[in-house]
């Protein structure tokens, strides 16, 4: 099944299919920053903790910033989305680009691959939670469905196995989408149809947040309020697969972006939404300051950090989805059978522990799977070969 529409040539440049490297230490901080924030809230209810962070006044000013930043890491489902919309996006493009058109079938088939086994692996340990946890039992065909983001909307939060699921939901939902856009589209109107997704987005929340009462849960889980920055992370992708960017940004402006970034991220509540300002625009600027900084790593010869040599970070970035999927699991069964980890050093326990799990799980699991999801690529590939390269290799017009 092909989707085609005025892929005449010249009309997007066809050239070497990218491997985005660097970007896997930036899917590991996102994951990192997820399990972090949940680790946080069960080790801080510690009486050890507890009783240290409020031994002295700096000890509580201290233990009350590091409770309020931690907060904030929700924001790496943010980046989540900001990446995968960049991705995708860079790849259909690059497909459309070589080809003419968009092989829907491959298209899902890859993503079936990567995304389905551990999503459902998750869903199959309800029953099993359920039996012997008394955990709660969402509507499962919901979830079956990828609607799970809905349910949980609706219904609140529900089983430990399901709760982190609502993100994966919306991302399917998007895979689902996006190539028929991206496809059909004339390639000059994709950065319209872009900003179009996003300003529904905007709307959507605009619509729940005036109008529908205890709205937060809409807000946040809600396909259509979550779509923006796959949107945006869409509309990086077009302008870097154009060479649109030129950011000539001298290192001590830039030092001044970063280090103004970060003082308002960790003195800000991101995951409010109780003001216009919250719902509409807030989170569009931490996006453009990630996006800075990414296209900066990527692209920019004189970058300040460019992680070319492969890495152990390198390798967690690969497993990062495990990392996501799994750190629940270990929190909840650290606490309820594994007590004596429960301890003052729990958040480095869960932290090693879900690398152990999600180690496990890409070598057995995912691995082989990417293999069969290679043989897909091969199989397109071999209608009209084109090299891989790693992007910090090739030759780019975009600086920062």
């Amino acid at each position: 099944m092909f989707f085609s529409r005025s892929a005449a040539a010249g009309e997007l440049p066809a050239g070497p299919v990218p491997y985005f490297a660097s970007l896997d230490v930036v899917r590991f901080l996102a994951a990192a920053m997820v399990l972090f924030y949940h680790a946080h809230g069960h080790w801080a209810t510690l009486p050890a903790v507890q009783a240290f962070t409020t031994a002295t006044t700096k000890r509580q000013w201290a233990a009350t910033k590091l409770h309020d930043v931690t907060n904030n890491f929700p924001a790496g489902v943010d980046l989540f989305f900001l990446l995968s919309g960049f991705l995708i996006t860079y790849l259909l493009l690059a497909e459309r680009a070589r080809f003419g058109r968009i092989d829907l079938k491959a298209f899902y088939a890859r993503r079936i691959l990567r995304i389905w086994p551990l999503y459902y692996l998750c869903l199959a340990m309800v029953p099993v939670l359920h039996q012997y946890y008394n955990d709660r039992v969402p509507n499962m065909w919901q979830f079956v469905a990828f609607a799970g983001n809905f349910n949980l909307m609706r219904h609140g939060w529900s089983s430990i196995a399901v709760n982190h699921l609502w993100s994966i939901c919306i991302e399917e939902h998007f895979y689902l989408i996006w190539p028929l856009l991206v496809g059909l589209a004339p390639v000059r109107r994709l950065p319209t149809i872009f900003g179009a997704v996003m300003l529904l987005s905007v709307g959507v929340r605009l619509y729940y947040f005036w109008f529908v009462p205890d709205s937060y849960m809409a807000l946040l889980l809600h396909t259509l309020c979550r779509w923006d920055l796959l949107a945006l992370g869409s509309l990086f992708a077009y302008a870097a697969y154009f060479r649109a960017i030129r950011l000539r940004v001298p290192r001590a402006a830039r030092v001044l972006i970063y280090v103004g970034g970060a003082l308002l991220f960790v003195n800000d509540a991101y995951g409010e939404w109780n003001t216009v300002f919250a719902v509409v625009t807030k989170r569009y600027l931490y996006a453009l300051l990630a996006a800075f900084a990414i296209g900066h790593i990527l692209y920019a010869p004189d970058a300040f950090v460019r992680w070319r040599r492969q890495t152990p970070i390198h390798y967690f970035g690969k497993i990062s989805y495990g990392i996501y999927m799994y750190h629940g699991f270990v929190i909840f069964f650290l606490i309820r059978e594994f007590s004596w980890f429960y301890d003052r050093f729990f958040i480095g326990w869960v932290l090693l522990f879900t690398l152990l799990l999600a180690t496990i799980s890409y070598e057995l699991i995912e691995k082989p799977l990417l293999r069969l999801k290679k043989h897909v690529d091969a199989f397109r590939a071999s209608r009209q070969p084109a090299p891989m390269v790693t992007t910090e290799a090739a030759p780019a017009a975009i600086a920062t």
